[in-house]
């Protein structure tokens, strides 16, 4: 079964190209919904009230962010009596599916089963809360689709996307607080909610506003889970900061030809840095597509200037390409790795933004294992949107012989996969050692073949596993891969 999720966006300039890129990978996900919002960066206003009005505890930083020095990220006074900010184009998602993605659709359906049909992707496009930022006055059309969704019969999970505000997915749990929580049957409601419901875009309580805990949803919702991944994918900064294995990929000299020309009127709306896109209703500052320099306005935080073409990011594709599988088990256990790396179920407590921003800056990313390969995959897809099947390139297809095996201390067990594909590929056992559950060392492993023997340390102790990937990639002048997963368990 395909993850089933809902995104929520503020239509961010980054979250414009999250939505390009997700439509090469509406195959790999049951997408129920996708739901404009607000959050402190983008509010339409409604003519009449403001910010302030309805939303006391605000966290828009207003023209502080813009014209002057902020310093450290914090509210700006004078935002209370703005009506709207930088507010974002009303109708650029239909108007995606109707038209570039349309254009794709023949393309991409011939490559992969399971696409949607324009038509299909129209009538999952509804309007949350996008009036002010932390706007839950009222129940909309995007807060209903949540509730409806998660109040439904499935009982499998519902992964919730936060790209903007999580003002309307909290206004969807209210609802439900509100119609059920007085009654006898809140207990079982509530622990529905709980056991069905994943949010992801929301760390330590802080969403790009302040909803979720001034509602107190952890408290109407003691246990519900959200969600963060080791990793992200392709920030602002990403031609600046990247692992150095994809650095080059994140480049001009790649992006351009790989993504921007010869791949359709879908790819070609994807924006690279100084490629002249501009974006309705935003302030000069970011119109990214008219500029190459990246200038915040926080302390720490240096002015970055790139090359024309170069990527301008996706700061939120990072909370759905975890959902993507590829043979990779972490939505199993999230001990096992996702392309994001581990999952792991995020702490409540408020915590310190600048941290976020000095992670975000670091020029020693952490490795992720699965980074570049994750960026070939989408250069390979962007062939899809104007190619037919056999003249584009598809996974392999990898399959472990055994997923799991229950071992004691001391037993050798024999690792086997098979790998389908038309194409050369190259394969190899690799241990996923950093999503290895084993407090003694360990021999590094990355062995090509298909099969590997694996003996049990003689200190292994019950409960401890060992983390196999089996790795095929094919050759390509964009090549692609494909895992299988199988875990070692250790048994008394």
């Amino acid at each position: 079964m395909r993850p089933r999720t809902i995104i929520t966006t503020d239509m961010e300039c980054d979250d414009m190209n999250s939505l390009i890129h997700l439509c090469l990978y509406l195959n790999e996900l049951d997408v129920a919904g996708i739901v404009y919002t607000s959050s402190q960066y983008h509010f339409n206003g409604n003519g009449v009230l403001t910010l302030g009005e309805v939303t006391p505890h605000y966290a828009c930083q207003g023209y502080l962010e813009i014209d002057g020095h902020i310093g450290t990220r914090r509210p700006d006074p004078e935002a209370a009596s703005l009506m709207k900010y930088r507010p974002f184009e009303v109708g650029w998602i239909e108007s995606l599916f109707e038209n570039e993605y349309r254009t794709a659709y023949s393309f991409l359906s011939q490559n992969a089963k399971g696409f949607p049909t324009p038509e299909e992707m129209l009538a999952k496009v509804k309007y949350g809360n996008i009036e002010f930022e932390g706007d839950v006055r009222r129940e909309t059309e995007g807060s209903r689709l949540i509730e409806d969704c998660i109040m439904d019969d499935r009982t499998d999970p519902l992964y919730l996307q936060s790209w903007g505000g999580v003002n309307t997915i909290v206004r969807a749990l209210m609802s439900i607080f509100e119609k059920h929580g007085c009654t006898k049957e809140w207990p079982e409601v509530q622990q529905k909610v709980v056991d069905k419901v994943r949010i992801l875009g929301v760390w330590n309580g802080e969403g790009q506003d302040n909803t979720f805990l001034d509602a107190a949803i952890p408290e109407l919702y003691p246990g519900i889970q959200c969600l963060r991944t080791e990793f992200g994918y392709a920030s602002f900064m990403s031609a600046a900061v990247t692992q150095a294995d994809t650095l080059p990929l994140m480049k001009s000299a790649y992006m351009y030809p790989h993504f921007k020309v010869g791949h359709g009127p879908l790819m070609a709306k994807y924006c690279l840095y100084g490629d002249g896109t501009v974006f309705k209703g935003e302030v000069d500052k970011y119109q990214f597509g008219l500029r190459t320099t990246l200038e915040w306005s926080y302390d720490n935080f240096p002015v970055y200037e790139f090359d024309k073409y170069d990527i301008l990011g996706e700061g939120d594709s990072g909370t759905y390409i975890p959902l993507l599988g590829f043979g990779l088990r972490g939505l199993e256990d999230y001990r096992y790795g996702t392309l994001l790396g581990r999952i792991s179920l995020d702490d409540p407590t408020p915590r310190d933004s600048s941290q976020m921003f000095a992670e975000m800056t670091s020029r020693k990313p952490r490795w992720n294992p699965f980074l570049k390969a994750y960026h070939e995959d989408f250069a390979a897809r962007a062939d899809w949107c104007v190619k037919e099947y056999d003249k584009c390139n598809h996974n392999p297809v990898v399959r472990a012989a055994q997923p799991d095996f229950y071992a004691k201390p001391g037993e050798t067990v024999l690792l086997k996969a098979t790998v389908e594909d038309i194409r050369p590929f190259t394969s190899r056992w690799w241990l996923y050692r950093d999503a290895c559950e084993y407090a003694g060392s360990l021999e590094e492993l990355d062995q090509a073949g298909s099969e590997h023997s694996f003996t049990v340390p003689a200190d292994a102790a019950p409960g401890d596993f060992f983390n196999f990937v089996h790795i095929a990639r094919n050759e390509d002048e964009n090549p692609m891969t494909g895992y299988g997963q199988t875990i070692v368990h250790v048994r008394a």
